[in-house]
């Protein structure tokens, strides 16, 4: 039985975000701004912000301390719920972009958390392409080293 509540408060969150959705399209509409005229470039800035803050949430060390404490506390039904929804990429990714959206849209000042964390998006990025590249030169040099080896013995 505790399964089957643990899957009706996921179902029922998902109306909770549906109804979010709705109320900022209404505070956006009456704020005289068309969500379908988002620019290229502030598309873009929502997505790294989005990408930076979900991997933050999900991922790093400064909100694990808040994940342990969810999954201590998951029987709770509400806090199962939430901890399903931080601990997975796809559903975090849904709400952070949705707070995103609001901060960039609808927050005095909130527009500079979303630059830092797309600038910080970006950042993330070239380290993660830096490691990339470190490991696939190592992996040629590696393969070089151990060629030239059996070639001398």
């Amino acid at each position: 039985m505790t399964e089957r509540k643990h899957q009706a408060w996921n179902f029922w969150s998902a109306f909770v975000f549906f109804g979010l959705v709705v109320l900022m399209g209404y505070l956006l509409e009456k704020k005289g701004i068309d969500i379908k005229e988002m620019s290229l470039k502030e598309a873009v800035v929502i997505i790294l912000a989005s990408y930076r803050m979900t991997r933050i949430l999900v991922f790093e060390k400064i909100f694990k301390y808040f994940r342990d404490m969810l999954k201590r506390r998951e029987d709770l039904y509400l806090v199962g719920t939430i901890n399903s929804i931080i601990t997975c990429p796809w559903c975090a990714g849904v709400w952070v972009t949705l707070t995103i959206v609001i901060f960039y849209y609808l927050v005095p000042y909130g527009v500079l958390l979303v630059y830092v964390l797309a600038l910080s998006g970006v950042a993330s990025i070239v380290i993660l392409f830096s490691n990339v590249l470190h490991m696939w030169t190592e992996g040629k040099q590696h393969i070089h080293r151990k060629s030239k080896g059996s070639l001398n013995g």
